[in-house]
């Protein structure tokens, strides 16, 4: 809907950021009720809860998912909240739900818009017990607009299908291969509905509305695939690797086994000329392409990754020591025993809470890819039992100990 004044939004001059302290938060006081279940939902009220947000998760009497799904990837994706458990199918759950409601900012559920009516948070209801509420709603294949899939469930595995990438990854329609269960899309569909939240909430603070900020599945997995998707006069067939035996793009983008051990060569720009300026490598420039990657190779294979490195530093050149994930853990370790963890210098860091409830340590990442200049990331506190704060939530919106009582 916004393409016919596209044009006007981008030559609009950049806005001045507001001032912040930076003492807190950017997040704080945010108040979020978190309806959500599985991993892609949940993702999101973790999020915010490292910004400042006060999460408080509404859960079923009966579980709805099994415990993998509850328990497992729970000790990531449910840390730093608040959980009651309510009977949203009573007269009474829905009316303690219509209290929560009233007393949010942001409100976070995973389903279909049928679902999501269903449950009460049609945006007329949502409207009539909240104007300022924000919905971040996350589902499969739905989105701004209606589409013939727009009520059709779905799950990460489902959308690789859909969107293509169990075809790239595996090579093609005969030997499609699931990436990365549970990672490729779920979180990354979360971390979309955090910025589809963002812009809403910059929108409430312009406005004063609330209403409806989305992500999908579906969306996520065609965001991690767009640089393939690009057309333009004289481009090249679009035949990028695919397959689980790929180990590049073309000669100068590739991977390369040292005398110990694999490495990462990567020369997109410089291509040829960074073969001509390394004396190893000069005498193999001019060879066709067809021929370069199993010459390049044969060379490769002859001198330590060490030799590689020090002959492409300084370059816009490379070659890089290809890791795993155990080591890229390791390097990144910290002991949550050990005081303070410093989220400021590194994009993730992988924190052993060898001190969770659970009576075992857990490894969990911290993802801070965004680190604000002015602002305070913090890592959330570890997943409640589920249910454990019922009384005490219960009780922050009015209910006297007796009906709290009864409910149970």
């Amino acid at each position: 809907d916004a393409r016919a004044r596209l044009d006007a939004i981008l030559s609009e001059p950049v806005r001045p950021a507001p001032g912040a302290s930076g003492a807190g938060g950017w997040l704080d006081g945010v108040k979020v009720l978190d309806l959500t279940n599985v991993i892609a939902g949940p993702t999101i009220g973790s999020t915010l809860a490292r910004y400042g947000a006060e999460v408080t998760l509404v859960q079923p009497v009966e579980p709805s998912v099994d415990p993998w799904n509850a328990v497992v990837f729970g000790l990531h994706a449910q840390r730093g909240k608040k959980s009651v458990l309510l009977n949203l199918k009573s007269p009474e759950g829905q009316e303690a739900l219509a209290r929560l409601i009233a007393e949010a900012d942001v409100i976070t559920m995973n389903g279909t818009d049928e679902q999501r009516d269903k449950l009460g948070l049609s945006p007329e209801r949502l409207a009539a017990l909240n104007p300022q509420a924000i919905l971040v709603q996350l589902d499969a294949f739905g989105g701004p607009m209606r589409g013939p899939k727009s009520d059709h469930l779905g799950y990460d595995d489902l959308a690789q299908a859909a969107t293509g990438v169990m075809v790239r990854f595996g090579g093609g329609m005969e030997t499609p291969e699931e990436h990365a269960h549970f990672g490729t899309i779920d979180v990354l569909t979360g971390y979309c509905a955090c910025v589809s939240l963002g812009a809403a909430l910059e929108r409430r603070t312009r406005t004063g509305k609330g209403g409806i900020a989305r992500a999908a599945l579906a969306a996520a997995g065609n965001l991690i695939q767009a640089q393939f998707m690009y057309d333009y006069e004289g481009r090249a067939p679009f035949d990028e690797p695919s397959g689980r035996e790929a180990r590049g793009w073309g000669p100068f983008y590739h991977c390369y086994e040292a005398a110990d051990g694999w490495m990462f060569f990567a020369a997109p720009e410089e291509k040829r000329e960074a073969l001509r300026a390394v004396a190893d490598l000069a005498d193999l420039a001019d060879r066709c392409e067809a021929e370069l990657s199993a010459a390049l190779a044969e060379r490769f294979a002859t001198r330590p990754f060490a030799h590689w490195a020090e002959a492409f530093a300084g370059t816009s050149s490379a070659v890089v020591r290809l890791g795993s994930l155990h080591a890229t853990r390791d390097a990144a370790l910290q002991r949550e025993s050990e005081g303070a963890i410093d989220l400021t210098q590194a994009t993730f860091r992988v924190i052993r809470h060898d001190r969770h409830p659970l009576g075992r340590w857990a490894d969990l990442v911290a993802p801070n890819a965004v680190r604000p200049g002015r602002g305070r990331i913090t890592i959330p506190g570890p997943m409640p039992k589920y249910g454990v704060h019922t009384r005490e939530v219960l009780g922050r919106i009015g209910y006297a100990p007796d009906a709290i009582a009864a409910m149970i």
